[in-house]
């Protein structure tokens, strides 16, 4: 697509500590931590005034004049550019013709300057918006007392031969005693209601949907100060998910991560998500889905709003994995709140019938947790009641103390070869999990000894032949945010995660690191929801000196 914009081995734990000569790192005072937030960035009138002058301009009101079109992405981004990670911030959106079949997809500097508008067409087409998703129900006859919501893949497109097509939203409409699918053309109105199978619908422990509204771009940027007894343990910057980076979106996205004043990440995300299904298939179930990071959907938490898509939650946010286990709440972005020493960071995101947590928990002690969870809810083709993986791929971009002069060692006991545990990353490697040698991984500099481990969670799974790997350790380029696949569904070359263009042979000894790390998760909606559907590592401080 175009648009840029906990559990460990009890084994582990005992002996990461005793694998290096080091303090634990603590705390340096009693207490509950305490959560300052602080809006970071522009607004929602804001990025509005922006794009209303962009389709104000002379060009851009040619190209759109006597059309029926709809702005279905816009947002600011603020992008690193070469080593030194100098920003440039820009606005982007994405304009979708129904007339014309096309998408226009407009981009700029800030401070706006009309100059400096870039306009292009292309034949892509953006993610679905509630608004459209709505639209698409009237569309098809739907009465006021049934939900709509969307399908998998959300759209299908009908190409014609001068490259424009046909914008086809695949929806169900449910009541309360049924449900149907309809295919919605949305440009010129037709609509298709698919015949259901004659078998039964598999049955599973999925709720049924809530049918309320969901949030696919916004602006949103925090600022987050995590503080114990007075003493400064955390900063950071956290940006909504429909504000986060890449193509498909990215989670909650954190930028800028310290402890005790000293960088530990510049940026972490998960830039990659699929969905494979295996044989024996049911119909319009994948195979293969690539599915977005960026539509946030209501999650439970009362508190007070801080800054656009955060709000402060008075006690730990509920999603659809936390007990009743149903589907929504009152709050779309990202809730925080104090859960004993960590402070949490937690969004609900929609994609089709699925729906994804991403969480990350930061412990007084400087132990970060990242946490994806997978659900899903009850609707029709029932996709969800097939047994069926997820493979969920974190982007952390360490810089410890620096960008530069990092070193990724590797852990195995028993040792590979020779005697030693530890054998350093020289070059860009991809390289497996292994629990029978307690392989993890370290970040170091190499000029301070300062060190942060990568410890696999025990829920984490291993590579297969779609999930195509568990760790790349990469040498860091800004147009290196994630792989460039913009398709939803596809074959398992078209969506399946290609980190591995990446590995270009660069040496990562004393340089710029970017680690990615993928998880693989088997969900089997039979089984209960709650912590089991939840994967993640642990990043854990080894030395944390001066």
């Amino acid at each position: 697509m175009y648009f840029r914009f906990p559990l460990l081995y009890p084994l582990l734990a005992l002996l990461v500590p005793l694998a290096v000569d080091c303090e634990p790192i603590l705390p340096d005072t009693p207490g509950t931590p305490s959560v300052s937030i602080e809006e970071e960035g522009r607004s929602y009138d804001d990025l509005n005034a922006t794009v209303a002058q962009a389709l104000n301009l002379s060009p851009v009101h040619s190209l759109l004049n006597n059309t029926r079109h709809r702005v279905l992405l816009s947002g600011f981004q603020s992008e690193p550019h070469g080593h030194a990670k100098t920003t440039e911030d820009r606005f982007e959106a994405a304009v979708y013709d129904y007339t014309g079949g096309r998408t226009i997809i407009l981009s700029g500097g800030i401070p706006f300057d009309p100059r400096r508008v870039s306009l292009s067409e292309a034949n892509t087409q953006p993610l679905v918006i509630s608004d459209e998703l709505a639209e698409a129900g009237r569309m098809a006859d739907r009465h006021s007392d049934m939900i709509v919501t969307g399908g998998m893949p959300p759209f299908i497109t009908h190409d014609f031969p001068n490259g424009t097509s046909h914008r086809i939203l695949n929806i169900a409409i449910i009541d309360e005693n049924s449900s149907r699918l309809a295919l919605v053309n949305m440009n010129n109105g037709t609509v298709d209601f698919p015949q259901r199978p004659s078998e039964e619908p598999l049955a599973c422990t999925a709720p049924p949907p809530s049918g309320q509204q969901s949030i696919t771009s916004a602006p949103g940027t925090a600022k987050i100060r995590i503080t114990q007894g007075g003493a400064e343990l955390w900063t950071l910057e956290a940006v909504r998910p429909a504000a986060s980076s890449g193509h498909r979106g990215s989670g909650i996205e954190l930028r800028h991560v310290k402890y005790k004043g000293k960088s530990v990440l510049y940026r972490a995300h998960v830039p990659i998500l699929n969905v494979e299904y295996k044989p024996p298939l049911v119909a319009g179930c994948g195979p293969y889905y690539r599915d977005w990071q960026r539509e946030e959907y209501p999650l439970q938490c009362t508190g007070s709003n801080i800054a656009p898509g955060f709000r402060r939650c008075d006690s730990p946010a509920e999603t659809i994995l936390d007990p009743p286990h149903r589907d929504g709440g009152n709050f779309g972005g990202v809730g925080v709140y104090v859960e004993g020493q960590e402070v949490v960071l937690k969004s609900q995101l929609r994609a089709g019938w699925y729906r994804y947590v991403s969480e990350w928990r930061f412990h007084v002690d400087g132990t970060l947790r990242p946490r994806f969870g997978f659900a899903a809810v009850y609707q029709p083709p029932f996709c969800v009641c097939q047994v069926h993986h997820h493979h969920a791929y974190w982007r952390l971009d360490f810089d410890i103390g620096t960008s530069g002069n990092n070193l990724v060692r590797e852990f195995n006991k028993p040792p590979l070869f020779g005697s030693s545990n530890y054998h350093d990353h020289a070059y860009e490697i991809r390289r497996p999990k292994d629990a029978s040698h307690q392989r993890h991984w370290e970040i170091s500099n190499t000029r301070t000894g300062n060190t942060y481990s990568l410890i696999p969670g025990t829920n984490d799974g291993t590579s297969d032949s779609y999930g195509v790997g568990d760790v790349w350790v990469v040498r860091y380029h800004d147009n290196e945010l994630d792989d460039g696949v913009t398709v939803v569904g596809g074959s398992a070359s078209e969506t399946q995660a290609n980190i591995d263009m990446f590995l270009t042979g660069e040496p990562v000894k004393n340089e710029d690191v970017v680690i990615w790390y993928g998880a693989h998760f088997k969900h089997d909606q039979t089984h209960e929801l709650g912590a089991s559907h939840i994967v993640g590592p642990t990043i854990r401080p080894l030395r944390w000196g001066a």
